[in-house]
């Protein structure tokens, strides 16, 4: 029998020098963030690993700028983040969790319930997903103080640049970032429960702070050809803000009904109701059947136009009347790729709507922002026009005369003029 070691094994734990909590809370409806897509999580509705892939994601966009390669700022990610750990063929082991561990203890203040608002309800645009699209309705969680979380974020690193790197994506999340599904379109918006907490953790508690934040982070720098592919804040074209407003809901609302009103262009009352503006649904109708007579004729110089792919893929073109009209469409991008072409299943919007929490003095109120940024596209992507999304790639949906590049920089002008004249709205 062998003797008992001399001393006890190494304890599991890495030792830890830093860390910080915030103390958080739901101010939009919360639309998925479970492990299974479109569910939530009744026991965590703000995971752990959720919480740091959003901190993650919010670093690379603070931050791409400050690096000269697509390799360094890879390099500078793992160290901070971690990676899938591996082996090599001599044994050594590479990646791992990073320097950052984040936890996460999270309460529902009520249960999930179905989604089921109303045609007109401007929500309807950041949540048509939960509608069913063919699917049964999802649930989602109210807006509620009641519904909290504390994020607890430790740092294993004795790098103080890397603990200010923390806080920093920290503040980058609870400002304009999410939880869960559509959180470009302010839903599953957090923010924490007072201004002290706001302060405490270097976040702007009023709304001339919440100006000056966005002034230093939100605005144009150059960065090299191959972060072209990478989001980030450094690509900021124009920042608004709307009138402040007495619910993070109601500010949400403000910025979708622009970006609504925008995205439709069609006449409405006084006027006639009409048809909209923009060229894709006759460029589906040509697509389709170039020789049938439609419900509406499609104007043919809209032929193989697709500008509002800038704005986010896929999008899905509804008809109201087949067999008069098409069948429901999706456009998609797709990217050439050995000899033929590579379906690009989601492109995320460059345009972010947030309603954010500020104060005056102890009155509660919510600033709607919307931050639009270039488009991150490839030169080369085209759209991929289908009417089912699932199959393989057929090369000949893919509309190889259109480059979604080309009207990129007149489309988001487009939709930024609608926010320069929305009442109550102004830039930054």
């Amino acid at each position: 029998m062998r003797a008992l070691p001399s001393s006890s094994p190494a304890p599991r734990n890495r030792k830890s020098d830093w860390t910080r909590e915030a103390h958080v809370v739901l101010i939009t409806r919360l639309f998925g963030g479970g492990a299974r897509a479109r569910e939530i999580d009744k026991v965590s509705w703000l995971r752990s690993s959720a919480a740091k892939s959003a901190l993650r994601a919010w670093w690379r966009a603070g931050h791409a700028h400050e690096f000269s390669s697509l390799e360094a700022l890879r390099e500078r990610e793992l160290v901070l983040f971690g990676a899938t750990a591996s082996f090599d063929a001599d044994g050594h082991l590479h990646g791992g969790p990073g320097a950052l561990e984040v936890e996460t203890q999270s309460h529902l203040g009520s249960l999930p319930t179905d989604y089921d608002e109303p045609l007109g309800n401007p929500l309807n645009y950041a949540l048509f997903p939960a509608q069913g699209m063919g699917q049964p309705r999802a649930k989602v969680v109210a807006a509620s103080d009641q519904t909290q979380a504390v994020v607890k974020l430790t740092s294993l690193s004795g790098d103080p640049k890397a603990h200010e790197t923390f806080l920093e994506a920290l503040r980058l999340w609870l400002t304009l970032g999410g939880v869960g599904a559509r959180s470009r379109r302010g839903a599953g918006a957090i923010a924490v429960d007072t201004p002290e907490e706001a302060r405490k953790l270097g976040l702007p508690a009023s709304l001339v702070e919440l100006e000056a934040f966005l002034r230093e982070r939100c605005r144009s720098r150059s960065l090299p050809s191959s972060l072209a592919g990478v989001f980030c804040l450094a690509r900021t074209r124009r920042v608004f803000f709307g009138p402040l407003l007495a619910s993070g809901e109601e500010a949400q609302k403000k910025l979708l009904g622009v970006l609504r009103e925008a995205r439709q262009d069609r006449p409405r009352p006084p006027e006639p109701w009409g048809r909209s503006r923009w060229p894709e649904a006759d460029a589906i109708r040509i697509k389709a059947d170039p020789g049938r007579t439609w419900n509406h004729r499609p104007v043919p110089a809209n032929a193989g136009q697709y500008p509002r792919s800038i704005l986010g893929l896929p999008i899905v073109v509804h008809f109201k009347t087949p067999p008069a009209e098409p069948d429901d469409h999706h456009i998609l991008g797709a990217v050439p790729h050995e000899q033929t072409w590579k379906k690009l299943e989601r492109y995320s919007s460059p345009v972010i709507l947030r309603p954010v929490r500020v104060w005056e003095g102890n009155r509660m109120q919510y600033a709607p922002v919307a931050v639009f940024t270039d488009c991150t596209l490839p030169t080369d992507a085209r759209p991929l026009v289908t009417t089912d999304p699932k199959t393989e790639l057929n090369p000949a949906e893919v509309v190889r005369s259109y480059a979604i590049l080309h009207d990129a920089d007149q489309t988001l002008r487009r939709i930024e003029s609608a926010f320069a004249s929305a009442p109550g709205f102004h830039p930054l």
